[in-house]
């Protein structure tokens, strides 16, 4: 009795109807839309990228590192990127460390 009244709840909520033709998600889509989240972030948030590599110990290949972050950094905020972000962020009141 007790499996019968769960699957009739379950067919009164149409979950039988909802899960049909669905297939479960694959691991794959993950990797592309984290790709683009991180392009997005390394675009708009180019001063956090700043911030993380002066923040890593000091060795020459982090100091090449740190550098080149700095001109991607000046190149988004010449094309306008990074400004948006920094106006929406100001705008919203959004600290970010």
């Amino acid at each position: 009795m007790g499996s019968a009244a769960r699957t009739d709840t379950d067919s009164s909520l149409g979950t039988h109807d909802l899960e049909t033709g669905m297939r479960a998600s694959r691991v794959g889509t993950v990797v592309p839309i984290m790709a683009i989240a991180v392009a997005l972030l390394f675009v708009f948030n180019s001063a956090g990228l700043v911030r993380w590599t002066q923040n890593l110990p000091p060795s020459t290949f982090n100091t090449a590192l740190s550098d080149a972050a700095n001109a991607w950094h000046d190149a988004m905020t010449a094309a306008g990127p990074a400004r948006l972000f920094e106006v929406v962020k100001d705008a919203i009141e959004v600290d970010l460390r």
